[in-house]
């Protein structure tokens, strides 16, 4: 069994790549693992590292030493190679995938549990070629997460600085587009503040869409959210972000299935487990393709899920 740790040195608030492969390297001494750690160099390196692995045909476990965007490459490298599996080792400011743990998630910080992991096979979502572990959306939330990026490039600017800058300047531009919607055999037409697709549970550090979601189940959670105000949409993002999406019918509607399609008035950015894809025309489906991703002995993604199913029905 080969180790691969992929380092991301743009995670997190500074450059930590060098620590960390020394704190791996403190760890692992003495274990008899084959084990390297690699630090990428440039947008889609941890990907083409993680396929160039998982294509020897060896047993391989990839460690993607970052946050939510070092595991979707990560994932995209690794998905559909049953000999390779993939974890976060969490260094990013979101992880955001990992909180579908619950109560598990801080042990993904021991590297000692991870090396003493369990394994499954989880869904993968497919957005028009890129695939995403967690979620995929547009509108409202996509263009303001994207648009921290624009922010942060300013100096003394810091995170929760960039999120406001681009809160305000979406409120501006407006909040709700025209979308046509496709899922199934329904069909939806009108202005929308934001569509999503679920895999996982949370994203945008730590918005809650869908409580239920299960990332093995075979199925996606697709949400709709009408298009709303500028005075009601804190009211809606406050119960949104709580996991209250299911009480509020008259303002979001809720589809499980495989497959959605969504034709935006415009060319607009979308929400890929963080990373950003731009498109007029987007494909949000099921892939056929999985990725094994491992975790702590004893830890679920399914136990909370279960519960609030069963509360519901």
């Amino acid at each position: 069994m080969r180790h691969l740790f992929l380092v991301n040195p743009t995670a997190g608030s500074y450059d930590r790549s060098h620590e960390l492969v020394q704190k791996i390297s403190d760890q692992l001494s003495g274990l008899g693992l084959h084990w390297e750690a690699q630090v990428t160099h440039h947008p889609g390196h941890a990907a083409q590292l993680a396929q160039e692995a998982a294509c020897t045909g060896d047993d391989v476990r990839i460690y993607a030493c970052g946050g939510d965007g070092t595991l979707n490459e990560a994932v995209n490298g690794a998905a559909g190679y049953e000999n390779a599996a993939v974890t976060q080792y969490p260094c990013g400011s979101g992880n955001d995938f990992l909180r579908l743990f619950g109560p598990d998630a801080p042990r993904f910080y021991s590297l000692s549990e991870l090396l003493d992991a369990r394994q499954a096979p989880a869904d993968l979502i497919d957005c028009s070629g890129r695939l995403a572990l967690n979620i995929c959306s547009v509108g409202f939330d996509a263009r303001i997460g994207l648009g921290m990026a624009e922010f942060k490039r300013h100096p003394m600017v810091s995170g929760s600085m960039a999120y406001q800058l681009s809160l305000v300047k979406n409120l501006i531009a407006g909040i709700h587009r025209p979308y046509e919607i496709t899922i199934g055999t329904e069909r939806f037409s009108g202005r929308f503040t934001l569509l999503c697709a679920c895999n996982g549970r949370y994203y945008g550090g730590g918005f809650n869409p869908s409580p239920t979601a299960v990332p093995d189940d075979g199925e996606l959670e697709f949400l709709l959210v009408k298009g709303v105000s500028r005075l009601t949409v804190a009211r809606l993002v406050k119960r949104y972000a709580a996991g209250a999406s299911s009480q509020m019918p008259d303002l979001v509607t809720i589809r499980r299935g495989r497959s959605m399609v969504v034709e935006c008035g415009e060319i607009s950015p979308v929400n890929v487990d963080g990373e950003r894809l731009d498109g007029r025309t987007l494909t949000i489906a099921l892939s056929e393709k999985k990725v094994n991703f491992f975790f702590p002995k004893g830890a679920s993604w399914n136990s909370s899920a279960t519960i609030h199913r069963n509360l519901k029905n």
